[in-house]
């Protein structure tokens, strides 16, 4: 088994910044640093920062401890086992086979693991976050996207080709709005933030009576899922019809994974999601009243830990895990 001076790094690969951290032994964070993607410079220059953060973060680590092995976040469908990027869908190019993996670890010497982003925002709850010490979980990260993640034995469950957990894509309607998957009517499209945003553009523009039209200044482009919830917690009616709506789609989605999984908690997260907020408690209303199949009394619904560094830092969890796995084998 590695030593206790064992570190690893993680990368998180965003569509407008590139996180970077390492951890000790103990998931503690010892450095961090970030760097601009800057993704419509095509992905080998990407990848070129990729390695250039990684390795100023390597040099930052003391004399004693010894770094093991790096693991990169990244948004889209990956080759796990290959370290392949197969599609990324919000970074210029959508990233086809790009040798991630193989490139990284050429140049700096240390075996890189990949996993999805939003898995590695699970990863990060189970071993320090919201969901430590359960057995069985859902995570939600809700932003621009929705993505997933599950804990099932204490595990997070990958599935086939690391795409295990795509919790925003339950279909909640088979007639709904085109999503950004191809599919129609999953939860992302009714729920995630750019549907909220454009729910809410829609009733200004029709003309209905709401505070949110004085915060944005008439300017539709100013639009926010934050503002959105802000005024629904004063009382906006508009507001709250938005996420209303948008609360009931997403907790159908919730309540059809609680019925498959029966999980001891669900974590909800992303930049979307105020804690506790009026969209929060739809969200976990609407799960509740469709879920009967369920002891749904017996359910947490938690506020994600790690908040935006839970990527990077899942990342780095999943880079121990997956290096103390190949010394064990």
């Amino acid at each position: 088994m590695p030593s206790s001076n064992s570190c690893y790094v993680g990368v998180d690969l965003g569509g407008t910044t590139i996180k970077f951290a390492l951890i000790d032994n103990d998931g503690e964070v010892l450095q961090r640093s970030r760097s601009q993607t800057d993704g419509e410079d095509g992905h080998d220059a990407v990848l070129e920062r990729m390695i250039a953060g990684a390795r100023e973060i390597v040099g930052l680590a003391e004399p004693d401890q010894v770094i093991r092995a790096i693991g990169v976040a990244a948004p889209g469908v990956l080759d796990m086992d290959g370290g392949y990027t197969i599609f990324l869908p919000n970074l210029p190019g959508d990233w086809p086979m790009v040798p991630v993996g193989p490139r990284m670890t050429e140049a700096l010497g240390l075996p890189v693991y990949l996993i999805n982003d939003v898995r590695a925002f699970t990863v990060a709850e189970l071993e320090i976050g919201a969901a430590k010490g359960v057995q069985t979980a859902l995570c939600y990260a809700i932003g621009t996207g929705i993505g997933g993640g599950i804990v099932a034995h204490g595990r997070v469950n990958m599935g086939l080709g690391g795409a295990g957990g795509e919790l925003g894509h339950m279909v909640v309607n088979t007639n709904g709005p085109h999503c950004g998957c191809g599919n129609r009517g999953c939860a992302e499209a009714y729920a995630a933030g750019p549907a909220i945003i454009g729910e809410a553009n829609r009733l200004i523009v029709m003309g209905e009576t709401t505070t949110l039209r004085e915060m944005i200044g008439d300017d539709l482009n100013k639009m926010t899922p934050e503002l959105v919830e802000r005024a629904a917690a004063d009382g906006d009616p508009i507001a709250r019809q938005v996420l209303d709506y948008a609360g009931f789609h997403m907790g159908i989605a919730v309540a059809n994974a609680i019925s498959a999984l029966a999980p001891n908690v669900v974590v909800l997260g992303g930049g979307v999601l105020k804690p506790y907020g009026y969209y929060w408690s739809q969200i976990e209303r609407s799960a509740r009243e469709h879920c009967h199949v369920t002891e749904i009394d017996k359910i947490e619904f938690l506020p994600a830990k790690l908040s935006f560094e839970a990527g990077v830092v899942g990342a780095a969890l999943w880079a121990k895990t997956a290096y103390e796995a190949r010394e064990e084998g």
